[in-house]
């Protein structure tokens, strides 16, 4: 049998689809190597810090309320509660003069002094002359909340002072309502009206704006 001859449109069209698949692979290999933009938003998204900055008022509203005194003073009289049962408020009674009295905080007592300190930050507004606890100091924490600290002598601070939770206020000292011993007596007042220290010590500051 004879050779047979290609015809002369064949090569040409070989040639030319060779060609187009060369250029088709190259593009599809090319689209492989590209970033999707969902690629690259991910990415400049891990490099932005999205974390919120930690600030001044969001250490505050971490802050507990401090007790006043260290854990080995123990409170002898506790807050008056007209609602509480008979035997609470038989607890809560200051007995002077041949009188019974409705304790308007929490009393500790000891039979040596010790140190009182204030339990949030605030200011000095006032320092007063009792005259059954002697001298004591009000702190104004906010517009809405004050604390009172009676029953103190060497007092360190003074009206005006801006002072950090903790700070120092002064020493419990003698009182003849609790035979002559050691005593400390914390009244808390918010939106004018008094609170059960107890219950106000160990809370966030946010609880009291």
């Amino acid at each position: 049998m004879g050779k047979r001859k290609l015809r002369g449109f064949v090569l040409p069209t070989i040639y030319v689809i060779i060609t187009v698949s060369i250029f088709v692979g190259v593009m599809l290999l090319g689209q492989s190597f590209m970033f999707e933009p969902s690629d690259y938003d991910y990415g400049v998204g891990a490099l932005t810090d999205t974390s919120k900055p930690v600030t001044s008022e969001d250490v505050k509203a971490d802050v507990n309320i401090l007790a006043p005194v260290g854990s080995n003073i123990p409170i002898t009289v506790h807050f008056y509660n007209r609602d509480d049962n008979e035997e609470l408020q038989q607890n809560s009674l200051i007995y002077y003069a041949n009188t019974y009295m409705p304790n308007t905080g929490i009393l500790y007592t000891s039979d040596t002094e010790f140190p009182v300190a204030v339990v949030y930050e605030g200011k000095v507004s006032e320092i007063i002359d009792d005259e059954f606890f002697g001298q004591c100091v009000v702190i104004e924490h906010n517009s809405n909340l004050r604390t009172y600290y009676y029953g103190l002598k060497n007092i360190e601070v003074k009206v005006g002072d801006e002072l950090t939770t903790g700070a120092i206020l002064g020493m419990s000292n003698n009182n003849t309502i609790m035979n002559d011993k050691n005593t400390f007596l914390l009244e808390t007042y918010y939106n004018n009206e008094l609170i059960n220290p107890e219950n106000f010590i160990g809370t966030k500051i946010t609880d009291y704006n």
